[in-house]
């Protein structure tokens, strides 16, 4: 059984809080786990590793000596790693004259026993000088590495560290939550351009609407997984777009947490992983036929 559900993307013209450190913070975050859940295609963990914030106790070709160490061992492990997402984001602060931020990296995992979650604390640390954020990944640094980092930050910064937290995955609220995708409008913001979009996804027939810049997709969903997601483009209004009418895109959503939806997208004949995240606006109510 499928159900076809409607989906409208609108697209402002406006920049999002102007570009804030916070938003940077939150783009470059977005960089890291897209480089890093596409190593396989790219090789792109020495990309991934210059974001990383270090010291004297390991250089940056120790780093990414270490990460592929993990992957390997993580491999042996059958471990399979699924989705990476970050929450939790302080307001940054100025502390030895560079802005600094806590935040939580969390990991969705495969294993043989079932699919668990581990949450790592991070701090975000950039120098009006730098182009991009630094992070301290508590997740690839040892204690003794890590705790070098504290004399340079603020006690607010070191307090939010906390170890890491392992639990499993609740598979079900997942899936009721993939169920209530539907009749709801939504909104995200582009890492790269910083523009803000407005999604609303419909379970209707109707398919007009005034928007100055769209797309429009027809949502096909197996009722036994409702977390798959096909989306095939219907129409569009763009001035300028890299797609066309009839492009399909695999979409599936991975995580709910905090009123946000995070998806992996896939577009045909692309390897290359494609990252979202939508937070949740409001519910749509739709008048019943009579």
């Amino acid at each position: 059984m499928k159900t076809k559900l409607i989906l409208f993307l609108c697209l402002t013209s406006s920049f999002l809080f102007s570009q804030s450190r916070e938003e940077i913070l939150k783009s470059d975050v977005y960089k890291m786990k897209f480089l890093y859940l596409n190593d396989n295609i790219n090789n792109n963990i020495p990309k991934f590793a210059k974001f990383l914030y270090y010291n004297m106790k390991i250089d940056e070709e120790g780093l990414v000596k270490r990460i592929k160490s993990n992957q390997e061992k993580a491999k042996s492990n059958a471990e399979n790693l699924i989705y990476i997402y970050y929450k939790d984001f302080s307001h940054p602060i100025k502390f030895n004259d560079k802005y600094q931020s806590a935040f939580t990296k969390v990991m969705l995992i495969d294993t043989p026993k079932g699919k668990i979650v581990r949450e790592y604390s991070m701090v975000g640390i950039f120098d009006e000088y730098d182009k991009y954020w630094r992070i301290i990944d508590t997740s690839i640094l040892s204690d003794e590495e890590l705790k070098v980092h504290f004399p340079t930050l603020s006690d607010r910064i070191v307090k939010a560290i906390k170890p890491m937290l392992q639990y499993d995955f609740d598979n079900e609220n997942l899936v009721n939550k993939c169920k209530d995708y539907r009749n709801i409008e939504l909104t995200s913001t582009s890492p790269f351009n910083f523009k803000k979009q407005n999604i609303v996804v419909l379970e209707t027939e109707k398919t007009d609407t005034t928007a100055d810049s769209y797309y429009l997709m027809d949502i096909i969903r197996d009722a036994s997984n409702p977390c798959k997601i096909k989306s095939i483009l219907k129409d569009l209004k763009r001035d300028k777009s890299r797609f066309k009418i009839g492009d399909e895109v695999e979409m599936e959503i991975t995580a709910f947490d905090s009123n946000t939806y995070y998806f992996i997208t896939k577009f045909k004949d692309d390897k290359t992983i494609y990252l979202d995240d939508s937070t949740i606006v409001k519910k749509i109510k739709i008048k019943k036929k009579k």
